[in-house]
């Protein structure tokens, strides 16, 4: 299956705006962080959309297409090369949020904002702890 180019440009942002507002409505932080990867996944696709233009190849050159100068048509490795780093960071990320999530489920037994938000003390709780272990 081919699709047209221009649907790269129409995509990425689209998918971004439906998953950033599937992420502020959600009560649920699992979904939560799906919304936040699929996030991530558009704005990888939409630099790698960036990075090549119609008809472009993929920049693996030979030795002789280096030496000959012959660089015509090839797609800029630039954006391939920052997005793999921003695969990995966001991998790196989507780990944190889920260590994090799951200690807050074995402490609070909820994976709701608003149960959560309710049943975490609040920070002026924990300011008088810290002033009352001072003294």
């Amino acid at each position: 299956m081919n699709l047209p180019f221009e649907l790269l440009s129409i995509f990425p942002p689209l998918l971004f705006f439906i998953s950033f507002f599937g992420m502020i409505t959600t009560r649920n932080a699992i979904k939560a962080i799906v919304f936040i990867i699929i996030m991530q996944t558009s704005v990888i696709i939409f630099w790698l959309s960036v990075g090549a233009s119609h008809g472009t190849i993929p920049p693996i050159l030979s030795v002789e297409q280096v030496v000959d100068g012959h660089l015509d048509g090839v797609a800029d490795p630039l954006p391939q090369a920052l997005m793999l780093t921003a695969i990995v960071i966001g991998i790196s990320v989507t780990a944190i949020i889920i260590t994090m999530l799951n200690a807050l489920f074995r402490k609070y037994f909820s994976t709701d904002w608003g149960t959560l938000k309710q049943l975490a003390p609040s920070t002026e709780v924990l300011s008088q702890k810290r002033e009352g272990s001072s003294c």
